[in-house]
């Protein structure tokens, strides 16, 4: 009955007096819809997903309990938002919006994002949303060491931050591998320093297996151990002290993590101070 009733009307009835019926006549023109765009700076209850829509969001205040805190929004465009699908995890169109989160967290945070112990990563359209017209990126930081966070992450990188990765005692296995790395203040005694990321090439990824592209992963931390500790970059610095180096999952290095954190190792000795502008006489050839 509906339809027969909208039938008549649009086959031209006569309208009431006063009304001419030119339905555009004075109206302006409608807006071109604006489709829907995700917020920076607001925080999910949900897990992170490599994929999400208008459907499925429910963002909530960082001051409450949360799981991830979206840290930068962006969009796809040229030949990027031209593409007739969103990219997907691995490919060069997600690698790509990886170093735009990358870039986006670091400004948010205060630094880059693997100066504290966190995780970043990018989240972009479904399919349906994407074919909708939705073109955005969606980069999203979650706190490794808490299943649960409450709090901003807005410049929780800035010096001087609780947040930021500093001085541990590394706890080394049987087989003298480093199995993992306990916090502490760095005026208490401890072996180990975080001097930052050394940033690999995409050619040298760190299989466990590649003696090469570890030692030049331990050159790159070296470099950094010297800027660092204010000591010569020579023959004699790996006898002032060692390096660790962590890298990404192999995952995270598929989707465009080339950042690997370094760390200063005095392997035997201890201190009850940063080693931050020591100079040689802070960190001896031993």
């Amino acid at each position: 009955m509906t339809v027969g009733a909208a039938g008549l009307l649009l086959a031209g009835c006569t309208p009431p007096e006063g009304i001419d019926g030119d339905l555009v006549g004075a109206w302006g023109a409608m807006p071109e819809p604006v489709g829907f765009v995700p917020d920076a700076g607001v925080c999910h209850e949900t897990d992170y997903e490599e994929n999400a829509s208008l459907l499925d969001y429910e963002p909530v205040d960082c001051g409450v309990l949360h799981r991830t805190e979206t840290v930068y929004v962006g969009t796809f465009e040229g030949e990027a938002g031209e593409r007739v699908s969103p990219p997907e995890p691995g490919t060069a169109g997600w690698r790509d919006a990886f170093r735009r989160c990358e870039d986006g967290a670091a400004d948010y945070l205060g630094a880059d994002f693997r100066h504290g112990p966190l995780w970043l990563g990018v989240t972009v359209p479904t399919v349906t949303a994407w074919e909708g017209g939705a073109r955005w990126l969606r980069c999203d930081v979650v706190e490794l060491e808490t299943a649960l966070r409450e709090g901003s992450l807005a410049g929780a990188l800035s010096s001087p931050s609780d947040l930021a990765l500093g001085c541990f005692v590394a706890n080394v296995d049987d087989d003298g591998l480093v199995a993992a790395l306990d916090p502490v203040a760095c005026d208490e005694t401890h072996d180990t320093e975080f001097v930052g990321v050394w940033h690999s090439p995409d050619s040298l990824y760190p299989s466990e297996d590649d003696d090469s592209a570890w030692q030049r992963i331990h050159q790159g931390c070296r470099e950094l151990v010297a800027e660092f500790a204010d000591v010569p970059l020579d023959a004699d610095l790996p006898f002032r002290t060692g390096t660790i180096a962590v890298p990404m999952e192999p995952v995270d290095w598929d989707n465009g993590d080339r950042g690997i954190r370094c760390y200063l190792w005095l392997d035997g000795f201890e201190t009850d101070q940063s080693l931050r502008g020591a100079g040689p006489g802070g960190l001896p050839v031993r």
